[in-house]
């Protein structure tokens, strides 16, 4: 759990240190797969930090696959594995799994997380009506999620609608003025021509670098 909780405070900036806190958070999760080989939610959740923190994705990979063999009714290891699909360029798997993740969970609390997840999968896939779509339900659920907001936004612009892309934008700013075009993009992503197209739809909306 504890290195999850790394790759949450990287997401939102919340770091002082980020090369110590990537390297602690990193021997967290080694230590939770280590120790978790026959538990389900070490696996995927260590599994999950070790992609983000240490950019060991074929690892990471590895150590989720085992987490869904070991128990695939639960939601939450389906969750982590369709967002790690969308950064290793594997939009379409992502949105299986974060399909099968709503199916066992409905009514899950973090339900905003799936959906924001599936309208990022559709956006790298070029598939920007749908990307609105999935991160506005998302909106609906949190509406101050700031990543289904930047992803209605820089969908929104890659459509050709500058006008709604800069209404959300401006939304987005208003609640976390600080953000820029870095914060979203520290991840690797593994498919070049999908961190370029994020990077383009953010800018394309009004997000500053």
């Amino acid at each position: 759990m504890a290195a999850w909780c790394y790759v949450w405070r990287k997401y939102n900036g919340w770091m002082l240190d980020r090369a110590q806190e990537n390297m602690e958070g990193a021997k967290l999760a080694r230590r939770a797969v280590e120790l978790g080989r026959d538990d389900a939610v070490a696996l995927g959740r260590g599994g999950y930090a070790l992609g983000f923190l240490a950019g060991e994705f074929e690892s990471g990979l590895v150590f989720l696959e085992r987490a869904l063999q070991l128990n695939p009714n639960l939601a939450t290891t389906w969750v982590l594995s369709g967002l790690f699909r969308n950064f290793l360029g594997e939009p379409d798997v992502a949105i299986e799994h974060l399909a099968q993740a709503m199916r066992l969970s409905p009514l899950d609390p973090t339900l905003y997380h799936m959906q924001a997840g599936t309208g990022f999968a559709h956006f790298l896939a070029g598939r920007f009506d749908e990307a609105c779509e999935w991160a506005q339900r998302a909106m609906r659920e949190e509406p101050n999620y700031t990543p289904a907001s930047a992803v209605t936004a820089a969908a929104h612009a890659l459509a050709g609608r500058p006008q709604e892309a800069q209404r959300e934008m401006a939304h987005l700013r208003q609640v976390y003025p600080a953000l820029r075009v870095t914060t979203f993009t520290a991840f690797t992503f593994r498919r070049p021509e999908h961190l370029a197209l994020w990077r383009d739809g953010l800018r394309q909306a009004g997000l500053p670098e």
